[in-house]
C-alpha cells in the first residue's frame, strides 16, 4: 500500500509544475523606521520564480496599533516606482518619501503594500495568486 501511496505521490510531482505556477517575493526591511528629521527612506524587493514579476507598491494610512487591514488611501507618503517589472531573482530598491508638508507630530504611520500581480499570460489549469506584504512605516518627531 505504501509503494502505491509513493507512487501516486512521484507521479503527481512530475505533473505539479503544470498546475501551479510558484511566485514569491522577499521584502527587507519588513518593518520601516523613519528617523526625527528625515523624510525619506528604501526598501529592497526581490521576485523570486521562474518568470517575470510585476509588482505594484501603494504606501496608505494607518493607525498604530489598529488592525493591518483598516487603511485608508492616502498622499502624504509616496512610493517609486509605483509599478514596477523583474526579472527572475532581481532586485529593486524602492524609494519611499513623505511629501507631506506639515511636520511630523509625535509618531505618524503608515502599511506600504508590495502586491506580486499574477501572471496573466498563463493559460489553463493554473492556480493564480496575489502575493502582498503589508509594511509598517512610522515617521517619528
Amino acid at each position: 500500500m505504501k509503494l502505491i501511496l509513493h507512487s501516486l505521490a512521484g507521479i503527481l510531482l512530475l505533473f505539479l509544475p503544470n498546475i501551479v505556477a510558484a511566485q514569491s517575493l522577499a521584502v527587507s526591511p519588513t518593518k520601516l523606521e523613519v528617523p526625527t528629521g528625515a523624510s525619506q527612506t528604501s526598501l529592497t524587493v526581490k521576485a523570486d520564480g521562474g518568470g517575470a514579476a510585476v509588482l505594484q507598491m501603494r504606501v496608505m494610512s494607518w493607525r498604530e496599533g489598529q488592525d493591518p487591514n483598516k487603511l485608508k488611501p492616502t498622499r502624504d507618503v509616496v512610493v517609486s516606482p509605483p509599478v514596477a517589472k523583474l526579472k527572475p531573482r532581481q532586485e529593486l530598491t524602492v524609494r519611499i518619501v513623505r511629501t507631506k508638508k506639515r511636520a511630523v507630530r509625535r509618531r505618524e504611520c503608515y502599511r506600504v503594500l508590495v502586491d506580486r500581480l499574477p501572471d496573466r499570460r498563463t493559460n489553463g489549469q493554473v492556480v493564480k495568486l496575489q502575493v502582498r506584504h503589508s509594511l509598517p512605516l512610522c515617521f517619528s518627531s
